[in-house]
């Protein structure tokens, strides 16, 4: 078992192992030497090396009887399971991303579980656009149903804690890396249809991160570094602009140069749009939600020198490394 991994206690639990972190994470684990059991649903495709290597639980996070099963006997749990989208019903939010936070709490509480919980810089809200992030900054204005459920993760993890739980809490930024959703597969789409995809010229820093370095930040949050309570952003801090990143990914698949629009016209569209999507029900996500817009207008000033200075985290694939990896994943 390497160093970082020496004093997480074991048997591990990770929740939302099939998503985009989860994978990553859960190959980190097993790596390491891990007894690792992983959260599914019944329908969730699991990766063919998994077998043998974790222990793959079928269940719901939403049911509560699922959550106390899979957590039995662990010493921690990487809870990642959320609704990880900017559009749906808050009903649907509700029931995975915030009952099923609290039915990992009340299991953890109950059998002495440390918990690290997969949070996000959209806890910020507002002050994304206006002011250097710390993780003592308080959580600021939401502009949708994923920004409200994230908040309400962290109160609970914060009611938890109060309550002598061992919960520690990371927030990661924009994570980018091979077969990212939202920051490589969706992006890609946009750059390739010749819409625009920035905002005022994208000259604001993107807040990017590789899912590596967020799993590092994870595992090292799992440890004796941190303590109950502990928040960890987890940014690479690199100087990076969304115009120059959605530029290399449309380098990389031969799109046209991204285009831009002004930032007033694209609130005033995002809000345009996610009006008609509510009023005509829509399932799919419009093309345009204040969510996304706050991401991608922010400044994205997110710190993570406690990472560094409490954890020890050093980052491990910086960009260059981190467009090789996505070049190879796009040419699969």
């Amino acid at each position: 078992m390497d160093e970082v991994a020496r004093h997480v206690p074991s048997p591990v639990l990770v929740t939302g192992a099939t998503g985009f972190i989860g994978r990553r994470l859960v190959d980190r684990l097993i790596s390491a030497g891990f007894r690792v059991r992983v959260l599914v649903l019944p329908d969730d495709p699991v990766p063919a090396h998994w077998h043998g290597g974790a222990n793959v639980i079928t269940g719901d996070i939403s049911d509560p009887e699922s959550v106390h099963a899979a957590m039995k006997d662990c010493g921690a749990v990487f809870h990642l399971a959320a609704v990880v989208g900017d559009w749906g019903p808050e009903s649907l939010y509700r029931s995975v991303t915030v009952d099923g936070t609290r039915y990992v709490f009340q299991a953890a509480m109950e059998q002495g579980t440390r918990v690290v919980l997969a949070s996000s810089i959209v806890v910020y809200g507002h002050h994304l656009r206006r002011e250097r992030c710390e993780e003592s900054l308080q959580m600021g204005k939401p502009y949708g149903p994923y920004s409200r459920s994230k908040q309400q993760q962290e109160r609970l993890a914060a009611e938890f804690a109060g309550s002598s739980g061992d919960v520690r809490i990371v927030r990661p930024a924009n994570v980018y890396g091979p077969h990212s959703g939202p920051w490589v597969e969706e992006a890609v789409k946009v750059l390739a249809s010749g819409a625009p995809s920035l905002v005022s010229g994208g000259r604001n820093n993107a807040g990017l991160v590789h899912v590596d370095n967020v799993v590092d930040i994870m595992l090292r949050a799992a440890g004796q570094a941190a303590e109950s309570g502990d928040v960890f952003n987890a940014c690479d801090e690199l100087p990076v602009t969304w115009a120059r990143y959605f530029g290399d990914l449309a380098r990389l698949v031969d799109a046209p140069a991204p285009k831009s629009l002004p930032a007033w016209s694209v609130w005033s569209l995002a809000r345009v749009m996610e009006s008609g999507g509510r009023a005509l029900r829509l399932q799919s996500r419009p093309t345009l939600t204040r969510e996304a817009v706050n991401l991608i207008s922010a400044g994205n000033d997110i710190p993570a020198k406690r990472a560094r200075e409490v954890l020890g985290h050093e980052t491990l694939v910086g960009y260059e490394a981190g467009l090789a990896g996505i070049a190879e994943s796009l040419s699969e």
